[in-house]
């Protein structure tokens, strides 16, 4: 167990010193070491998002940073606004994007990797007089209007951003895909082929994809040195979050940046090193103590977010995969269920009849997910919520540079567990693949589709795509703070129409030995309940 808070709140405390005072030991230690190079190894649960800010708005008011030269980054948009409002909350001057390359606000900028490399390119482009850099977005379209065939398309739209995120070009792609052991359903010739169109037709479109703005505006840092003096001046202070997903192409834009300079605060955790398979290179976390001279190493290894009993059995699947054994600091919880049925029908409809036991007993929609390792399990998963009233909602797609989101539409009603009309429009399951789900969480979670195929997937061949498929349940078995289902299926029909005899993932025994084992049968709802909780949702 974790050590407790050093000192309790001071009443009339502001938040900033409200949130220190809560502190553990170990997060105390990350908050205010006086290193300014910092490696931040947190775990699941560890509260590292709140450890960051905290360690950001602490250097600004004691004087050891400034607001306006202080740069946070992270990985998705999503994130990057928590950071904001977290910064804001701690009375932080936080900065406002400014659009076409002008002068941004003041205060701290926070965002993704990608949005400062392009306000990069955009304050050259800006200084020198010259039109703005132009994001060409939906790489997979202009893939597959050059291939033709889907299949194809998404997988060289996946060899060439494994190749820009190691800075690699038409010309260089093959012989690193064949010695890093690249396999595709196109021959490496072909991929070249396309790879090489591709860049053609972002040539002639003046236009730039989001690898090629990490890569350029490195190259812009090594080129012109006037330009890279006045932007390591401006960016003097640097952190980088979920550090472990670090592809090469973005270290070298961070360590271009900082130009031999130590102020870097890097938060990461490689249990949760699930980008191998597109580029990120875990390995960066280990070295970076290395790689960054003086640089002090705080852990976090406590989740107070989930159960013992849910650490015990996502610690389970990790196995020997595990960078650093994980702990739960927080309060008991029921034992996770491990559950075995007929086929993927039975699943689906016993996953729906859990749904609406734990909405009957009071939880919201909103704190229940299901989580799986493909798209195509989530849709049949869809289909049977749909079926039982439950509303359900498939976890919107990446983001664009635009900052577009996909879609994530609603399915079903509110027929148990409801409040009456005030039950908002938003309370719905959510349904998420385990790449989607990371970094969010819910109260209850159940794990689908548990199956060797799946998990593993089948295409992970190597000893180094396995173990990041392990990290992959790890990461999805760790989104639940109290209640944990998994389950797998005996026979599954499946895309094609063909019903298939399936086994457990390898990995579920483990996982089985610290859960209760569920029956697989599903009990009758008793038909008097059922009619008032459709009332209930009603509002009669």
């Amino acid at each position: 167990m974790a050590a407790g808070p050093t000192r309790p709140a001071r009443p009339g405390g502001g938040p900033f010193e409200q949130a220190k005072a809560a502190l553990t030991e170990s997060q105390r230690r990350a908050v205010d070491s006086p290193s300014e190079s910092l490696c931040i190894v947190a775990g699941a649960g560890s509260g590292k998002t709140r450890v960051l800010t905290l360690r950001v708005a602490r250097r600004i008011k004691d004087g050891s940073a400034d607001a306006d030269h202080t740069v946070v980054c992270t990985f998705t948009r999503k994130a990057a606004h928590e950071l904001r409002g977290r910064l804001r909350l701690y009375g932080v001057p936080v900065s406002t994007p400014a659009s076409g390359g002008g002068v941004p606000g003041p205060g701290v900028r926070a965002g993704t990797l990608h949005q400062l490399a392009l306000s990069l390119l955009r304050r050259h482009a800006y200084d020198s007089g010259q039109a703005p850099p132009v994001v060409a977005e939906h790489r997979y379209r202009t893939i597959h209007s050059i291939v033709g065939d889907p299949a194809a398309a998404s997988a060289v739209d996946l060899e060439i951003g494994w190749a820009k995120a190691r800075c690699l070009g038409p010309g260089t792609y093959a012989d690193a895909a064949t010695g890093a052991g690249r396999t595709a359903v196109l021959p490496v010739d072909r991929i070249v082929e396309v790879f090489d169109a591709y860049q053609l037709s972002l040539h002639r479109r003046r236009s730039l994809d989001l690898d090629d703005v990490l890569i350029q505006a490195a190259d812009l840092l090594h080129g012109d040195a006037g330009f890279a003096e006045r932007m390591r001046w401006r960016y003097r202070h640097l952190s980088v979050d979920e550090f472990q997903d670090v592809n090469p192409a973005q270290f070298r834009l961070i360590e271009t940046l900082m130009g031999g300079r130590t102020d870097l605060c890097a938060v990461g955790d490689p249990n949760q090193a699930i980008y191998g398979w597109n580029g990120a290179d875990p390995a960066l976390l280990d070295r970076l103590p290395d790689l960054v001279a003086g640089m002090q190493v705080v852990r976090l290894d406590d989740n107070h977010r989930s159960t013992p009993q849910v650490v015990a059995a996502a610690s389970a699947a990790l196995g020997s995969a595990a960078a650093v054994p994980p702990r739960s600091a927080a309060a008991d919880g029921p034992m996770p269920v491990v559950t075995a049925y007929d086929d993927g029908a039975a699943e689906a409809e016993g996953v729906a009849a859990l749904l609406l036991d734990r909405s009957a007993d009071g939880m919201l929609w909103s704190d229940q997910a299901v989580l799986a390792r493909t798209h195509d399990q989530l849709s049949v998963m869809r289909q049977a919520l749909t079926r039982e009233g439950i509303p359900c909602r498939i976890a919107p797609g990446p983001e664009s540079p635009s900052g577009e989101r996909g879609t994530s539409e609603v399915r079903g009603r509110t027929t148990s567990g409801s409040s009456g009309p005030d039950r908002s429009a938003d309370d719905a399951v959510e349904l998420a693949t385990f790449h989607r789900a990371k970094g969010l969480e819910w109260t209850s979670v159940s794990v689908v589709g548990i199956e060797d195929g799946f998990v593993p997937i089948i295409y992970a061949a190597s000893a180094e795509a396995r173990d990041e498929e392990r990290r992959l349940l790890y990461v999805a078995l760790t989104r639940a703070s109290r209640d944990l289902h998994c389950s797998w299926a005996r026979s599954r029909t499946m895309g094609n129409g063909r019903k298939m005899e399936r086994q457990p993932s390898p990995w579920l025994a483990s996982v089985a030995r610290v859960s209760r084992t569920g029956t697989g049968r599903i009990t009758p709802r008793d038909a008097g309940r059922r009619i008032a909780e459709i009332r209930a949702g009603l509002g009669r």
